[in-house]
This record gives C-alpha cells, structure tokens and sequence, in this order.
C-alpha cells in the first residue's frame, strides 16, 4: 500500500505541464527595458541590439491581437501579443518528434509561465535556428502569447531570459 501510495504521489507531482526550466541566467542590467503600445501594459528587458520591427510575419497578419515585434541584426525575433480572447491563442506546439524540444514551466514576476522551445532546422542540428513559444498567465485570467525565432544558442539563451523578464505595469 504504501508504494502505491508513493506511486500515485509520483504521478500527482509530474504535471504534463511542464518542469522547471534548466537555462543559463543571464545578467540583464544593461539590457534595454522596452515596452509597445501595440501591447499596452507590458515591458521587458532585451539586449541593446533588439530594436522594434515594424516588418511583421506574415501569419501575424492573420492574428487578431496585435503583436509587438523586436529583432536584431542576426535574425533573432521576439514577439508578444495579449491573448485577452480565445480566438488569440496560438497553442503551444508540442514534442511531436522535434529536435531539441523542452517545455517547461516558472514564475515571471507574478506571474506564471509556461516556455516552450525547440531546433527548427534540421533533425539534430543542435546549433540552430531554435523556436521559443510562451504563454505567460496572471492570476486574473490575463496572459500573453510569445514567439521568438533564434539563429543561434547564445540568441536562444538571450530570448529565454527576455521572457522570464516580462512584467505587467503595476504587477
């Protein structure tokens, strides 16, 4: 009984949601504090040489929030939008065979949420490009939706810490 007590706690303990995320912290006090009026309410630090892009993807085109967009000049991309609705939801991709793939889930400020990233070239090009996907949740039901495109680790390093430095005014 007792290590099918244990068992059950295992599993109770293992949310598909997620685990915590294993990443290189990095130090963002000369970082840029950004904000967007695209996405009113909202900032977060980026290296000094994302700047805003007006040039959005075409799939965003499509989405009904509007999406705040930084890159640098090494096509690292960062978007964010509000997902205030249920028609803004972009859906988290999942394993399905990606290279490279981990989901996992932390506190941003108040907070909670939950990253996804993963290779995009290659099966096993371990060196890039990467994708981050992210839905940052607050407690009142607000949440965001973030898309980064990464050409390399350390822009991969860079955008997950840029996620976890995302705040909301007031929070």
């Amino acid at each position: 009984m007792r290590v099918l007590l244990g068992a059950l706690l295992v599993v109770a303990a293992s949310p598909a949601r997620g685990q915590g995320c294993a990443v290189a912290r990095l130090d963002v006090a000369d970082w840029a504090l950004v904000r967007s009026a695209d996405v009113p309410g909202f900032t977060l630090r980026l290296p000094r040489a994302f700047t805003r892009d007006s040039t959005a993807p075409s799939n965003a085109a499509r989405a009904t929030s509007r999406t705040a967009w930084w890159a640098d000049a090494t096509r690292g991309r960062l978007g964010i939008r509000s997902a205030h609705d249920s028609s803004a939801h972009a859906e988290l991709a999942a394993a399905g065979g990606r290279s490279g793939y981990l989901r996992c889930e932390e506190r941003v400020g108040s907070a909670v949420a939950v990253i996804v990233h993963y290779e995009a070239g290659a099966q096993g090009n371990q060196n890039g490009p990467f994708v981050v996907r992210a839905r940052i949740r607050w407690a009142d039901g607000e949440e965001l939706d973030v898309r980064g495109d990464a050409p390399d680790r350390e822009r991969l390093a860079q955008l997950l810490t840029a996620v976890r430095t995302i705040r909301r005014s007031g929070a």
